[in-house]
């Protein structure tokens, strides 16, 4: 997946109207006009490296004239002390910018290593990985793009693009069965309908139905175990529900063809990234020591 500039800038806009305002009254009263400096935005914690257009349009759009050395890539490997990128530019930007621009490369970071880390869980299992729906309104595109970066993919990016039915759109229709009837007729030829099971006796049905693809919802295991068993080839498979490290390889087992994990993005930490004007200083020295430590 790869970002698209006319997307991302109106974010970043709207980001930098929220910090600023009506300007930095400390950055833009403290230097004067031309004055430059030089920064190095860093890696505190071992990571898989996400956001950098983001930051880098960041500084951009706040001094249109600065130079942005990226040193790094997104989707890459990180180790405590890893310099991602080295920014160039009137001084008052790196007051104004510091916490924007490392607001979105630690959030993404963050979930793309968490990301990473579940696709190297179940990597022998052959199964796949991939976010749930849950995502926050208008940063939701760059949280896709950071899933994408740690190696998994997008259940679904919103209702748009995708026939996802779920209990209470059963419970208001009355079956499976009475709300792929009405759905049918109406559909986009390219839309495959995707249903949201938590019992066998709905599993059944949704095949029955012929539906595309089953969703196994807060199964026990061994439910789960008995409904990829009953669905075999005849429909793609997805698990999800409260599925966590201590749980996905047993779910891997099963056999589904992809789990969901809504945690990726909304639970966890950021990841450590931090800016400084010229060297690193000496607290952030001892915390990447520290960092190598516990790693080794």
């Amino acid at each position: 997946m790869q970002l698209i500039d006319s997307l991302i800038k109106p974010i970043v806009e709207w980001g930098i109207r929220e910090e600023l305002l009506h300007g930095d009254h400390t950055g833009q009263n403290l230097w004067e006009p031309g004055d430059t400096a030089t920064a190095q935005v860093y890696a505190k914690q071992s990571g898989i490296v996400a956001g950098l257009p983001v930051a880098n349009m960041t500084w951009k759009l706040l001094d249109p004239d600065c130079v942005v050395e990226t040193l790094t890539e997104d989707g890459a490997p990180c180790e405590p002390g890893d310099i991602l990128m080295r920014i160039t530019g009137a001084s008052w930007i790196f007051g104004a910018g510091e916490r924007l621009a490392l607001d979105y490369l630690q959030h993404l970071s963050g979930i793309a290593t968490r990301a990473h880390h579940y696709v190297k869980l179940v990597e022998p299992y052959g199964v796949g990985i991939t976010d749930a729906r849950k995502g926050i309104p208008v940063i939701r595109y760059l949280q896709k793009y950071a899933v994408a970066m740690g190696g998994a993919k997008s259940h679904m990016y919103s209702l748009h693009n995708a026939i996802l039915v779920k209990d209470n759109h059963i419970k208001m229709v009355g079956s499976i069965t009475a709300v792929v009837e009405r759905l049918r007729p109406k559909l986009q030829h390219t839309l495959k309908i995707e249903i949201e099971c938590e019992t066998l006796e709905q599993v059944q049905e949704a095949l029955d139905c012929g539906c595309e693809c089953i969703m196994f919802d807060n199964m026990d295991l061994d439910v789960l175990i008995q409904s990829v068993a009953l669905v075999g080839d005849r429909a793609y498979t997805v698990a999800t529900g409260g599925i966590s490290e201590a749980t996905v390889i047993e779910v891997a087992k099963t056999g589904v063809n992809h789990i969901a994990i809504g945690g990726i993005v909304h639970s966890g930490d950021v990841l450590d990234i931090s800016i400084d004007i010229g060297d690193l200083k000496a607290s952030a020295r001892r915390d990447i020591d520290r960092a190598r430590k516990t790693a080794s």
